[in-house]
């Protein structure tokens, strides 16, 4: 990798003039990890500080030793090795990465290096990786972040720091999710680094504009996990894309927020920005009254393509996930954006709600229609559907998957919608990979041993994909439908001894109130 890079703002630091040496691994590819915003953030931050170094590590394959970019050293060569996990199909490529650099997989034996992970994926839920971990960070780790790499640099037990400030949790003691009161006085990664050259590769500035969301979508993780949302004021904004843009040699900027459209000052926000020349996007736009006001700055932007997730084209089953979004508004919406000169349209979905029925999935047809009328080509608009995934920390953590054959089924009903309507680009997540995703997400300490069982079918000349899970499941003699766990209302957690969410009175008042479709 690094002989077909080359980076802005790289950190290359001696070290034999530090006390901590710290790896930071992302357990997926490259493009992915540098298009992650903690990656950036946290190695400017540790950077920062003279008594400390920080080097990236990335997956590049399975078997395969990862060394850092900066020196090209192991794993192995570093004091902590500190994993951010965004998915939990991350989990089996940490442990390959791990063992790849011949440590030690489980903390109750390995004297070094140090093992930490956090993200969102573990933060929600450590429970499948406490095995392998010394300590987690959990929730948001910004506030917390030196106390740690002081208390790490002197040598301090991990143990003995579970606990003791919010965001750090060790298996067994209870501890707070950290989070960060403000964003404004939260600190912005500026000297972004990124890759100037390399085939395949885009850079662009990421500037959160705000976390969080207060909508509380009952199946979503962010706006249960991280709420309440927290805005940067277009003040900050504009300091950091002052300072940050001309550091990073950077004209466009990739606005990272889950709930940008709520934003007091969202067309300020862009107005400045295309005052400015500069190029920016948002990953996804909610749709709201206001929304059509916006098209138009989207597309000055230079924004040429909209994600859309309604979930559902029934506005009964937005109800049930909590996700109400009217129909005119979309309409007006993107009749807005095709004048504006949006041509290209993203639909995400997913099936297996509560109570869903087929007359719900055949609301696809007039919602697409709708689009066609507003200007947009067939032949322009993306559909993308999974299946509902349970997730910790929110209300569908009791709610069950629906069975490979129901998946297909209504896969195969929006497929046939789409095809009437010269909608040809279709595409939907294999179950397999959901239901691995719904265990991963929602099981306890024992996954740690189908884990091992991945990985060691990997070692065997398996390839990490779904052949692998498959033997694995033939293993312990489970299928992918039964792969992930089924909790009942009084069931205990494996995550509840983390504390600072959301409580679990509020989560199952929510989602009985999903089952009977409330709003």
């Amino acid at each position: 990798m690094n002989g077909i890079l080359l980076e802005r703002n790289v950190i290359k630091k001696d070290h034999r003039r530090v006390r901590l040496r710290f790896a930071l691994a992302y357990p997926s590819p490259y493009p992915v990890g540098m298009s992650n915003l903690a990656v950036r953030l946290l190695y400017e931050l540790i950077n920062a500080r003279e008594d400390c170094l920080c080097e990236r590590f990335f997956f590049s394959g399975f078997r395969t030793q990862p060394v850092s970019l900066e020196s090209n050293l192991p794993m192995g060569a570093f004091d902590v090795v500190g994993f951010s996990l965004q998915h939990e199909i991350d989990y089996v490529r940490m442990l390959d990465m791990l063992d790849s650099s011949s440590i030690e997989l489980f903390a109750s034996r390995r004297k070094s290096p140090l093992v930490i992970a956090g993200g969102p994926a573990v933060s929600a839920n450590p429970s499948p990786l406490e095995d392998f971990v010394d300590l987690f960070l959990v929730g948001e780790s910004e506030q917390v972040l030196d106390y740690l790499l002081d208390m790490l640099s002197e040598g301090c037990d991990p143990r003995q720091l579970a606990g003791s400030r919010p965001g750090l949790y060790a298996p067994g003691v209870e501890a707070e999710r950290g989070r960060v009161d403000s964003l404004e006085c939260a600190p912005h990664a500026v000297r972004q680094v990124h890759p100037v050259s390399g085939k395949g590769f885009s850079s662009t500035f990421l500037l959160e504009v705000s976390r969080g969301c207060n909508r509380g979508c009952r199946f979503c993780l962010e706006c249960f996990l991280y709420t309440p949302k927290r805005e940067r004021s277009f003040r900050m904004v504009t300091e950091i894309l002052e300072q940050g843009l001309p550091i990073s040699g950077l004209d466009r900027v990739t606005c990272i927020s889950s709930a940008f459209f709520d934003h007091r000052e969202i067309g300020d926000i862009l107005a400045w920005m295309r005052d400015r020349h500069l190029r920016y996007s948002l990953p996804s736009v909610r749709i709201n009254k206001a929304g059509a006001g916006l098209a138009e700055l989207l597309a000055e932007g230079g924004q040429r393509s909209i994600t859309v997730a309604p979930e559902s084209p029934s506005s009964r089953l937005r109800g049930v996930i909590n996700k109400p979004l009217n129909e005119s508004d979309m309409a007006s919406f993107l009749e807005a954006s095709r004048r504006a000169g949006i041509r290209s349209l993203k639909l995400y979905f997913m099936v297996g709600i509560p109570g869903e029925g087929i007359q719900d999935l055949e609301l696809l047809r007039p919602m697409l229609a709708g689009a066609i009328s507003a200007g947009f080509d067939p032949r322009s608009i993306h559909i993308s559907v999974n299946p509902m995934i349970p997730k910790a920390n929110t209300p569908f953590q009791w709610a069950r998957m629906l069975s490979e054959p129901e998946y297909s089924s209504r896969v195969s009903i929006m497929r046939k919608i789409c095809s009437d309507l010269g909608v040809r680009r279709f595409e939907s997540m294999d179950y397999r990979w959901g239901a691995v995703q719904a265990f991963l997400s929602t099981s306890g300490s024992g996954a740690s041993s189908v884990m091992l069982l991945a990985l060691r079918d990997i070692s065997e000349g398996g390839q990490g994909d779904l052949g692998t899970w498959r033997r694995v499941l033939k293993g312990i003699k489970k299928d992918f439908e039964t792969l992930p766990p089924a909790y009942s209302e009084g069931d205990p957690l494996p995550w509840e001894l983390i504390k600072g969410g959301p409580s679990r009175s509020l989560l199952l008042h929510e989602y009985r109130k999903a089952v009977g479709g409330q709003v």
